[in-house]
Formats: C-alpha cells, sequence, structure tokens
C-alpha cells in the first residue's frame, strides 16, 4: 500500500534538482543555452592547461631560448641600437670617473704593487700546476672578433691591473698597467701635451693587447710597431718571480720576445713606453687616386724607403684607404699648432653628427659634378679627432652592425651613442651568426712588404671578391731578435724594410648579393696564407688562423722563441701561441 506515489514518481521528485543544478532549466523547460558556453570555456581551460603542462618544457624553450634568439638573430641591429649602444656608454662612463678617482687621489702605484703581489700568489698556489697559465680576463671583454675559448680549461689568473701609474714629462716615458686602453692614454696625454709616437686607433685597445700581441698606425712608418716604443717591461714569470726587462739588461732577450707572444712567455704587470711633444691639431692632406701604381707609388715615396729614412720630408701620418683596386685616397699628415689653423678650415670628426670618417675620405674621389676629383684637399682635424677618427665606426665594420648608423637622422639622434662596445656585439651573437660571421666576414690584417703590394692587393680582390674599402697602413720591419717575426728579407741601409699592412674587413661580393655559396672562407685564406709565406709577409693573429701548426711554422720563426721558453720555465707554465690562436681547419 504506501504513501500513494509510484516509483517513477518517487524517482522524479528526487532527481529533479540534481539536474536542475547540473543543467540549469527555464520556466519552459529548455536548458540554457549559456550553460553551454561556460562549460565549453571550463573543459577548454581545463584542456590548455594540461596540454600546457604536458609541453611545459617545450613552451619555455620557445618563450625563453627559441624566441630570444630569433631576435637575436633577424633582428639584430636592433637589439644592437636600443640595448648594446646605451650599455656601452654607461660602461664607458663608469670607466672614466674610476680612471678620473684613481688619477686624482694618486693610489695607482700604491695600488700596483699590492696587486701584483696578490697576482703573485695566484701564480705560486694555483691548484692546477700542470694546467696553463693565462688571464682570466673574457675572451668576450677583447675587441677581437674571435672566440677563444682556452681560459675556461686553464688556470685563469685575476689581473685587476687597469691605471696609469706615472707620467714623467723629463724623461719623456709614461708608465702603465697592461689594460689600460689606448682612449684613457690619449684623454690624459695630450691635453698636455705629449703623446705616443704610435697611437693605434681603437680606444678600446689595451696595452697589454699591444705589446704581447702587435699594433700599428699611420705614424708606423717612422716609428716601427707598437712594441718599438717599450723601453721597459716588468714581467712575471711561470715560477712566480717577478722580472724587470730592458732593451740592455740581463733579461733583454725576454724584452725583445715578449711582442707577438701573446702571453706565452710571462704575464704583463706594466710597462713604461716613449713619449713625444705633441700639438694640437693635425694638418690632413687627402690625394685621391684612380690607378694602383699611382697610390702604392705616392705612399712609398711619403714613407721614406727610398731615401733610406733620413726622416727630412717624411709626414708624421702617412694612410690609404683603397675603395676599388684602381681607386685610393693616400692621407699625410703633421701636427701644427692651433694658432696656425686657418679659420673655417677645422673639421672636428668626434661631433656625434659628423659622417663616417671612411664615407668623407671617399667623397674625396669626385668632384662636385660626380666627376673623377685629381685635386689636394687640406684639413686641420684635433689631435684626438685625428686619433681616432676610424673609432665610431669601428673603421666600416659598423655598416654591417647598423646598417642605418651613417643616416643622417640616425646621427642627429643617436650618433652620441656610438659606437657599442665590441665586447656587448661578441655577447649579443647567436650560434647562427657566430658561425654565419665565421663563414663569412673577414676580418684580418696582412704585413706585406711594399715591394710586393701591388701583388697581394691583387691577389686580395681575388681572393676575397673585391671587399673594399682596405685600409693601409705602412710600417718600418725592424729585426727582433729571439721573436716569432723573422727578419728583413731585403734590408735597406738601416737594416729595416718597409712593410705595409692591408686590412681586409668586410663582406665578399657574391655574400652581399646573397650568393654565399660562392665564397669559401677556408680555401681563399689558406691561398692567401701561403702566399704570404712566399712573400716573407706575415698574418696578424688577433683573428682567426686558418693553417697547421706545421704551416704556422712557417711564417713564424719558433726556433730562438722555445729556447726562451725552456730559459725561462715558461715551456711548464705557458702554452705555444698557436694553441691560444682561434684556428679554423
Amino acid at each position: 500500500m504506501g504513501s500513494g506515489l509510484s516509483t517513477q514518481n518517487m524517482a522524479s521528485s528526487v532527481t529533479t534538482p540534481f539536474i536542475n543544478n547540473i543543467f540549469p532549466i527555464n520556466d519552459v523547460g529548455i536548458v540554457n543555452s549559456s550553460y553551454y558556453t561556460s562549460v565549453g570555456m571550463t573543459l577548454a581551460s581545463i584542456t590548455a592547461v594540461t596540454q600546457a603542462i604536458k609541453h611545459r618544457e617545450k613552451i619555455t624553450k620557445a618563450l625563453f631560448q627559441d624566441f630570444p634568439m630569433y631576435i637575436l638573430t633577424e633582428h639584430r641591429s636592433a637589439v644592437v641600437t636600443i640595448f648594446g649602444l646605451p650599455l656601452s656608454l654607461l660602461w664607458d662612463c663608469a670607466l672614466k670617473v674610476r680612471a678620473s678617482y684613481i688619477q686624482f687621489f694618486k693610489c695607482a702605484p700604491h695600488l700596483h704593487d699590492a696587486r701584483v703581489r696578490i697576482i703573485q700568489q695566484q701564480v705560486k698556489n694555483r691548484k692546477h700546476k700542470n694546467a696553463p697559465l693565462c688571464t682570466a680576463r673574457p675572451g668576450w671583454a677583447s675587441v677581437s672578433l674571435s672566440y677563444r675559448n682556452y681560459k675556461k680549461k686553464w688556470n685563469a689568473i685575476e689581473m685587476p691591473l687597469y691605471d696609469i701609474l706615472d707620467i714623467d714629462t723629463e724623461r719623456h716615458i709614461v708608465r702603465v698597467e697592461p689594460f689600460v686602453s689606448i682612449g684613457q692614454l690619449t684623454r690624459t696625454l695630450n691635453p698636455m701635451g705629449y703623446t705616443l709616437p704610435v697611437v693605434p686607433e681603437m680606444d678600446d685597445l689595451t696595452v697589454g693587447g699591444l705589446i704581447n700581441g702587435t699594433g700599428i698606425e699611420s705614424s708606423s712608418h717612422k716609428y716601427g710597431l707598437f712594441h718599438e716604443i717599450i723601453t721597459e717591461l716588468e714581467l712575471l714569470l711561470g715560477d712566480g718571480r717577478v722580472i724587470t726587462a730592458t732593451a740592455d739588461n740581463e733579461y733583454s732577450d725576454l724584452f725583445h720576445a715578449v711582442p707577438w707572444s701573446y702571453g706565452t712567455l710571462a704575464l704583463l704587470l706594466s710597462a713604461k713606453l716613449k713619449l713625444i711633444p705633441c700639438k694640437s691639431y693635425v694638418k690632413l692632406t687627402y690625394t685621391p687616386h684612380h690607378s694602383k701604381e699611382s697610390y702604392i707609388e705616392h705612399m712609398r715615396q711619403l714613407s721614406g724607403e727610398e731615401n733610406a729614412n733620413n726622416g727630412k720630408n717624411i709626414p708624421m701620418f702617412v694612410e690609404g684607404l683603397a675603395f676599388s683596386l684602381d681607386t685610393a685616397v693616400v692621407m699625410s699628415g703633421d701636427f701644427v699648432d692651433e694658432t696656425n689653423v686657418p679659420r673655417g678650415a677645422v673639421n672636428r670628426l668626434s661631433l656625434w653628427w659628423k659622417p663616417w670618417f671612411y664615407t668623407h675620405v671617399r667623397s674625396m674621389l669626385t668632384n662636385a659634378k660626380g666627376e673623377k676629383n685629381t685635386k689636394c684637399t687640406v684639413e686641420y682635424i684635433p689631435l684626438r679627432d685625428y686619433y681616432h677618427r676610424h673609432t665610431q665606426s669601428l673603421f666600416w665594420e659598423m655598416e654591417f652592425m647598423i646598417p642605418i648608423g651613417n643616416n643622417v637622422i640616425f646621427r642627429w639622434l643617436l650618433g652620441w651613442l656610438m659606437p657599442p662596445k665590441v665586447s656587448f656585439l661578441k655577447i649579443s651573437q647567436t650560434e647562427m651568426t657566430r658561425q654565419l660571421v665565421e663563414r663569412t666576414h673577414v676580418a684580418q690584417d696582412f704585413l706585406v712588404p711594399t715591394r710586393k703590394m701591388s701583388d697581394f692587393l691583387d691577389l686580395c680582390d681575388r681572393e676575397f671578391d673585391r671587399i673594399y674599402p682596405l685600409w693601409l697602413c705602412l710600417h718600418n720591419h725592424a729585426f727582433m731578435p729571439g721573436s716569432l717575426l723573422k727578419p728583413p728579407v731585403k734590408p735597406g741601409k738601416d737594416g729595416n724594410e718597409m712593410y705595409v699592412d692591408i686590412g681586409v674587413y668586410g663582406l665578399p661580393r657574391c655574400v652581399l648579393e646573397k650568393r654565399e655559396e660562392d665564397f669559401d672562407m677556408k680555401r681563399s685564406m689558406r691561398n692567401v696564407f701561403s702566399y704570404l709565406v712566399g712573400i716573407d709577409g706575415f698574418q696578424m693573429l688577433y683573428a682567426d688562423v686558418f693553417s697547421t701548426r706545421e704551416e704556422f711554422e712557417e711564417m713564424f720563426d719558433h726556433d730562438g722563441y722555445r729556447e726562451l721558453r725552456k730559459k725561462y720555465n715558461a715551456d711548464r707554465a705557458f702554452k705555444e701561441v698557436y694553441d691560444k690562436m682561434s684556428v679554423i681547419l
């Protein structure tokens, strides 16, 4: 008998509230459509979260690796402009403030002695006695575009040596620590009326790098390479001893051999360099040429090689920029006082809105009508502006980093931030861009006897597929006993021979025309290296090396070098030069 409700009615009374909670029904008995929307969105969200959890590694990689790599690779110029330029400026400001503080309080000599003792202890107490020594300065901090990874495996010695220690204007000597930059020296010395006889043009080049490696400038036809202005070296040997080497003391053999040794004989602690008086301006004469023979002959005449370098009528500065195999502008200059500068004849190259120097030089080849120009042009340039004339555009390399960098609008708005530090350029490179640079971008300096200059220019034009401009800088090659550099083969009356540095920086024409497959970097470099050996030339070693060890030793003399390594126990503490190079085979 029961309550009078059927089983069906009872089930209905129980389930209806539950169904209404799950599936909301309106007054006419139809389920609300908004419900389906909310349920769909909920399910989609749950699915998305589930998929995100499932593929979280791929998503993380895409967001934090792939996307940044894409930006750094495909939009590198924007990254350099937005981040590299401001960071470079801040870094420069910090270094200038620090240098001013040290100079004002004159505490650098005292700090130097304390630092040397700490460095000495690092060498003596190094953990891995069998691992070679090197400085701890990271590879990205060097001005060279090459990558050197050996420091990760070796005994890296911290060497915080960044200061100018003493300026002796009576003896014309400046004493500096190895990581003092050329920019520091010109900022300090030029206002005092002094300069180094050889001032390599890039601000960030360091004295240590220029001594252990090499350096050249437009005054090198008179004073030789950078190491020839050294008078004394303070060195830390591999066994922990600190010695002083000069050209005529008991360590004279080491004094002559340290240049080009790349830190494989000893660690450089300080150096004394020659000074010469200078004036506040350079009178610079630009001479356009429209044949290869013409500009080669002009440079050789200016160098003084044909009159045994007697010093008469030889300009202080000589430099050439070749814009094709047959066109070039040769520049010669001398110091002048401000009182001798005509009104309106000054060109202040350092002003941020000025066109890049090489483009200014190129304009000398044609006149206002676009016709060949054969007339000389004379300008008066502030001394420091002249010394760092190639800094703002890193010669012409900035054209590839920031293509719009020489645009007049860019120069007016952002030119004051230029140039970015090479360090930041290297840090911002991805593996893809690094490999691309390695395959296509040439950055090499070749030291060639002027008697072979014409033939070598032909070779560069052919092997590097018309990379221009080329930097042409003369230097007086002298004998260096114990050094890797071989002596002059055909010396003049003074025992020296005139050489020219041919700087090749840029991309081959076929690469610019998107025909990368037509250029083989390894083949071209090996052909050039082989030719260099045959004409008694040398490759500067800041750049990539494409030779085997045996081929390398054909170019550079290792006999005296290895004798010194044994004499000073460097063979136990340091690797050889070839082991420190960026070798690509």
